[in-house]
């Protein structure tokens, strides 16, 4: 299971639990006001509400996170062939920072990729985060990629995109791993000329 995936149920249970103690308050507060104790009852009505938007609002946030699970999914079935071509592939691998590396591949050449995956927006925040975990597996996970590693940002909702920004490979899931095979074999010859060309200017 997936990060975006646990996240998800995770949020689901918060609202379950905000919805019942909100339906619970509303019981409570109406059976107050109906037997003449309207202040207290009236709490307990306001404090039904307050859950109520609460549960609404976890709510929203499962939803994303189950588009997020979606994506990263995806992502997963268009790598999943490279593992009959010699690559190795881990999903979901822990990492110093807050939640994990969404996937990871391992060229049989030993170069590696640490590639985030987003559904249609990003910003400098996930260009950065990645970066760092390509150099975090280049540093701390040798085993695997003991050529170094490439970060990749993934965009799932769009089509034909493959550029750089700030030194990392953007790239739409259609076009993932061609790209990274393409990456794999130029970056052979010349480890330093190439990775220095995926520097930021």
């Amino acid at each position: 299971m997936n990060y975006p995936r646990r996240q998800q149920y995770r949020r689901l249970s918060r609202a379950v639990r905000a919805a019942l103690a909100g339906v619970a308050a509303a019981f409570l507060g109406l059976l107050l006001v109906s037997v003449g104790f309207g202040l207290s009852g009236g709490l307990f009505l306001g404090a039904a509400v307050v859950l109520g938007i609460r549960a609404r609002r976890w709510l929203s946030l499962a939803r994303r996170s189950r588009v997020g699970a979606r994506s990263e999914n995806e992502v997963r079935r268009a790598l999943a062939p490279l593992e009959e071509q010699g690559w190795r592939l881990r999903h979901g691998m822990r990492w110093r920072g807050h939640g994990d590396i969404d996937s990871v591949g391992v060229a049989p050449n030993g170069f590696g990729f640490a590639i985030e995956t987003k559904t249609r927006r990003y910003d400098e925040r996930q260009l950065d985060r990645v970066r760092d975990q390509a150099s975090w597996l280049g540093a701390r996970r040798r085993r695997w990629c003991r050529r170094g590693a490439v970060p990749v940002l993934c965009v799932v909702r769009a089509a034909g995109v493959e550029r750089y920004e700030r030194g990392v490979l953007v790239v739409s899931v259609d076009r993932l791993v061609p790209v990274l095979w393409q990456i794999a074999k130029e970056m052979e010859p010349n480890r330093s000329a190439a990775l220095a060309s995926l520097a930021v200017p």
